[in-house]
């Protein structure tokens, strides 16, 4: 064929567009898009569950270098500066493990892990601190581990932390009850002791002019609301102290 029939025919009859040529939204006239890939909204995440870590410690360095090592790990971490704060982090969210200091203010760390075994037995602690030579658990603390500050390396927190963690929980749970109002005697001298049920610490009340019925005291080291009643008596104490 000539080369200028050929041309002609080329303008008249163009070539059609192959199918590896056609755009990825091009419609076919009787279905759906030839290629119809995932979209992005219809994409599905798979959230993987984290262990969450309480760090106790009145070192604001220590506690971030605690929650960085552990969060380079994949746990979620959360911190408190002492046992006092400790305890308001537990009322909001409960961890899997803790680990605290032992020295620290206001409370300390024997009380806090002691408050820890007897209202959340479950979960697993460890102690720390700089102030005990050996590497044993020292007399007296309610701990699962024992970590030394000097001397303890990321390899060790993280194996002690992984080795609690797959044994949890390591002590059933202790039943939940609802918090009812705590029935009290009056002392010779018209005064009550009220031991708060968040911190377990005990603190004295001037009770001359309270009677019956309940009433409520704001906890002296925690700050927790307890509310409680009077012991009913056979005669109300202003009358027995006229007497």
């Amino acid at each position: 064929m000539p080369a200028n029939q050929k041309e002609a025919l080329d303008k008249n009859h163009p070539t059609a567009i192959t199918h590896s040529e056609q755009p990825a939204n091009s419609l076919d006239r009787d279905g759906p898009p030839l290629f119809s890939g995932p979209k992005v909204s219809e994409a599905k995440t798979i959230t993987q569950f984290r262990f969450r870590i309480l760090v106790v410690d009145d070192e604001r360095s220590l506690r971030e270098t605690a929650g960085l090592i552990l969060e380079s790990e994949g746990y979620e971490v959360l911190t408190a500066a002492d046992g006092v704060e400790g305890l308001h982090v537990l009322s909001k969210s409960l961890p899997d493990l803790i680990i605290s200091d032992l020295n620290m203010p206001r409370m300390s760390g024997f009380e806090f892990l002691a408050i820890v075994r007897e209202r959340f037995p479950h979960i697993a602690t460890i102690a720390m601190s700089g102030g005990y030579s050996t590497g044993e658990m020292p007399q007296g603390i309610l701990a699962d581990a024992f970590v030394q500050k000097a001397s303890y390396s990321i390899k060790e927190l993280s194996r002690q932390v992984a080795r609690l963690l797959a044994a949890s929980p390591i002590r059933s749970e202790k039943k939940k009850s609802e918090r009812a109002p705590v029935f009290l005697p009056r002392d010779s001298a018209g005064c009550l002791t009220i031991s708060c049920p968040n911190c377990l610490r005990h603190h004295r009340l001037e009770a001359m002019g309270l009677n019956g019925g309940l009433h409520q005291s704001i906890c002296q080291s925690c700050g927790t609301l307890v509310t409680f009643e009077i012991e009913h008596e056979d005669e109300p104490l202003t009358e027995r102290k006229l007497a």
